[in-house]
């Protein structure tokens, strides 16, 4: 099987390394059924300077080879301008490619080349908001960790790239393979896909103190009182405008955004291991007051109890494969 994995200055080397190390130690397994032959590729054959200082030399350029069974595009810090020359190349590529992965950024050098239209994609939360912006016609999942839509896949970046380049070993050589992968790559099992992204996803372009005074205490004080009438007052406006005023900055209520803050206080600590963190002690930290409280806004944020969370948090720190787990695992790989 063909990869062709595109190379360009200022790509996180991580998002280069990852997947490739993930199908590189699938290629050496005797157990997989399917061999991954990879290429490096940068628009015009030249050595690409990663955003750690790294040098990468290609095997050539990406409009020369075979076209490939699947093209990997890695992320960077910033997004590529509309209509530069990397994005032309890969617009190019992409539609003779059987299959393509983008990574954090690299969904929006996708993104130019059409294939994404109708499609469900994600990103790194901190761009969310900014892909769905320049691309309406794409439906941006704005907390996935990797979404997989036909032959398109694309992740939040960093190890989330791990993560789907294991769920597409799963899918072309089987779960044992993956598995064994994964044990070898110190990974274990790989986080499911409908999984949150662990940071929460940002108000964009606040530019009202006011509404960047709330956000802050939200932030700071999840278990104080933070009904509209209490955040209005803290910041001298009435209720009614605050509501509307906040509304425009953040894109969603008071409340909404306050139940988002929340569920991540709680989530944290819910991760906590040692030692382990009660239903009962997170729901009271992270203002919700009772744990029925916090299940209902879990099931709204992030699709799952807060049980099932907890279970889930323990399968990816030791490995283990309860069966109990298994359907929810089914559950997450299939949205």
């Amino acid at each position: 099987m063909d990869v062709t994995v595109v190379a360009y200055d200022g790509m996180h080397e991580l998002q280069l390394a990852g997947p490739l190390e993930v199908l590189s130690a699938a290629a050496g397994m005797a157990s997989a059924a399917v061999a991954y032959r990879t290429r490096i590729a940068s628009v015009d054959g030249r050595p690409a300077r990663t955003a750690g200082g790294l040098t990468v030399a290609p095997d050539g350029a990406l409009g020369d080879g075979p076209a490939p069974d699947l093209l990997i595009v890695p992320g960077a810090g910033e997004v590529a301008p509309h209509g530069s020359e990397l994005a032309g190349a890969i617009a190019e590529l992409v539609h003779r490619a059987a299959r393509v992965m983008a990574l954090c950024t690299g969904v929006f050098l996708l993104a130019e080349s059409g294939v994404l239209s109708g499609r469900r994609v994600t990103t790194h939360w901190k761009w969310c908001d900014r892909l769905a912006t320049a691309y309406p016609d794409v439906h941006v999942d704005t907390s996935a960790f990797f979404a997989k839509d036909g032959p398109v896949f694309t992740c939040g970046g960093g190890t989330a790239g791990i993560d789907l380049a294991l769920s597409l070993l799963e899918d072309d050589a089987g779960r044992d393979v993956a598995r064994d992968v994964s044990h070898r790559l110190l990974t274990h099992l790989r986080r499911p896909g409908g999984q949150a992204q662990l940071a929460p996803r940002p108000a964009p372009s606040v530019g009202h103190p006011a509404v960047r005074d709330a956000i802050e205490l939200i932030t700071n004080e999840p278990a104080s009182d933070l009904s509209r009438s209490r955040l209005a007052a803290q910041v001298g406006m009435s209720v009614r405008n605050f509501g509307r005023l906040f509304a425009v900055q953040t894109g969603m209520t008071p409340g909404r955004y306050v139940e988002r803050v929340r569920v991540e206080t709680a989530r944290r600590i819910l991760e906590r291991s040692e030692p382990p963190a009660s239903l009962d002690e997170a729901s009271a930290s992270a203002g919700f007051g009772t744990v029925q409280s916090m299940r209902l806004s879990f099931g709204r944020v992030l699709h799952v109890t807060p049980a099932e969370y907890q279970k889930l948090i323990k399968s990816v720190s030791t490995g283990f494969d309860e069966p109990a787990l298994r359907p929810i695992v089914r559950q997450y790989s299939q949205r």
